[in-house]
């Protein structure tokens, strides 16, 4: 038997919205899987050129594009063969859309509008398989993503002249590759959504050894992601102050919330968040005792990088899953948001650090994220805004790699703090140590003054005592 996928109707009316009588459309199934089923969340279009952003920017620039103008703009959304199907565009597309997904959820596999039925076409399917595979690769070149979940993927069919749909899927690291029927299902009912929310506090500092080349940002980055990655596979999940068997239904706790005596109000009927924290444990080996200092190792180091901020973490699992699930996606969620930071930021910085030198004390500011809400099913997304950048730039994101039009009043552009408030934290600290400091001088000098006098007038009264006597 072969999966099934669940979709909400909409899906089905955005697929019928693509299609062209003479042209074809790609794009990304992006979902939840689980042992047999997978639950889709989202149908992004992959637009095959640059120049669509460009035009549509033109266009922008007058009241109304004219005719010309606007069949250049539709041109430039559809291939009009799939032998032009553009592989590494679709699997730099499913890149950048991964760092978008909460953890739990990946490119599911990809789908095609057009005139035709793509299983028909023996060299089509082998070019969709080729794609895939891109897809699986790009996706391996930065494990802590979570892009590469698993090697079997969906491709469905959708026929824009009879609209109906075939949908399959494909082991894409079999050497004799085969399609499996799948069986997508359009639905009315929407898929039942868990939200769990959790904050995580990171100040860590990292030694950077004299060896080390301090040009190789990238190289120190990935070592603080990859030290951040294990503490937090280490940790112990606590899901509303409780820690759960791995076995257990998730839906199962939810309904016990809701029949709390405190969550019986209507109000909070359809409310389906969870409060989740991350316990990290002691670092412990058994190898090394505490009073032996044979095993700690100096060495000499030229500097340091202090990672220290507040990350958020909005993560959304199945309405079947279980514990382990759940405790899988906020993880996750976690590490996949640090890599995403971390990659955009030292890509941003490329041309900068290899033009000048390090200063003595530098101030890397990754980018923050925001959150946008889909409009149908609720499902946060994420989008990451530089310092100075602001709630338009997610909007354009959203628009060019999910082809999703929202408000700017949808982005929740305040969930995680600025980095000047970590930078004042610091500042008010310091002064506080200087205070302290200079109160703790001024004590100690009316101290000394206090015993001077003291000294004196005893010594006055020895005096006087003898010269009575």
């Amino acid at each position: 038997m072969g999966r099934v996928i669940y979709a909400e109707k909409h899906f089905r009316t955005y697929l019928i919205s693509l299609a062209k009588p003479d042209g074809y459309a790609i794009g990304l199934i992006l979902g939840q899987r689980s042992e047999q089923k997978d639950y889709i969340v989202h149908l992004a279009k992959t637009l095959p050129s640059l120049n669509v952003r460009h035009i549509e920017e033109e266009s922008h620039l007058v009241s109304s594009p004219t005719p010309a103008e606007q069949d250049a703009a539709d041109k430039g959304r559809y291939i009009t063969s799939l032998k032009d199907l553009p592989t590494n565009w679709v699997a730099d597309h499913a890149k950048q859309v991964t760092r978008m997904l909460p953890g739990g959820m990946w490119v599911l596999g990809i789908f095609v509008v057009g005139p035709e039925d793509v299983f028909d076409n023996v060299a089509t399917v082998e070019n969709l398989e080729l794609t895939l595979a891109a897809i699986c690769n790009t996706m391996s070149r930065n494990k802590y993503l979570y892009g590469d979940n698993q090697d079997e993927k969906l491709i469905l069919s959708f026929n824009s002249i009879t609209q109906k749909h075939v949908c399959k899927s494909v082991n894409v690291a079999e050497t004799n590759k085969f399609l499996k029927p799948a069986n997508w299902r359009f639905r009315e009912k929407a898929t039942t959504w868990y939200q769990l929310e959790a904050l995580v506090d990171l100040d860590r500092l990292y030694l950077i050894a004299a060896a080390d080349d301090f040009d190789a940002l990238r190289r120190q980055l990935y070592r603080i992601l990859t030290d951040v990655e294990i503490l937090i596979d280490s940790s112990l999940v606590v899901i509303e102050g409780e820690v759960y068997s791995p076995d257990d239904s998730l839906k199962r706790l939810v309904n016990k919330k809701k029949n709390d005596k405190e969550c019986k109000s209507k109000a909070n009927d359809g409310d389906n968040s969870l409060q989740v924290s991350l316990y990290i444990p002691c670092s412990q080996d058994k190898n090394k005792k505490a009073n032996n200092v044979e095993w700690i190792n100096q060495s000499e180091c030229s500097g340091l990088i202090r990672l220290i901020g507040q990350l958020v973490s909005r993560t959304f699992v199945h309405e079947e899953a279980s514990i382990a699930e759940a405790n899988k996606a906020v993880k996750e969620d976690i590490v996949r948001s640090l890599a995403s930071r971390l990659e955009l930021h030292w890509a941003s910085l490329i041309q900068e650090e290899n033009g000048s030198p390090e200063e003595n004390i530098t101030l890397h500011e990754p980018p923050r994220r925001v959150l946008i809400a889909l409009p149908e099913n609720k499902i946060t997304l994420s989008d990451y805004l530089f310092p100075g950048e602001g709630p338009q730039e997610a909007l354009l994101s959203l628009q060019e790699l999910l082809d999703l039009e929202v408000q700017e009043s949808q982005v929740q552009k305040e969930i995680e703090l600025q980095a000047e408030f970590y930078c004042q934290n610091d500042v008010n600290t310091k002064q506080f140590d200087n205070n302290a400091t200079t109160s703790s001088k001024q004590e100690l000098a009316v101290y000394l003054t206090r015993l001077s006098v003291t000294i004196i007038i005893l010594l006055i009264a020895v005096f006087v005592h003898q010269f009575v006597t």
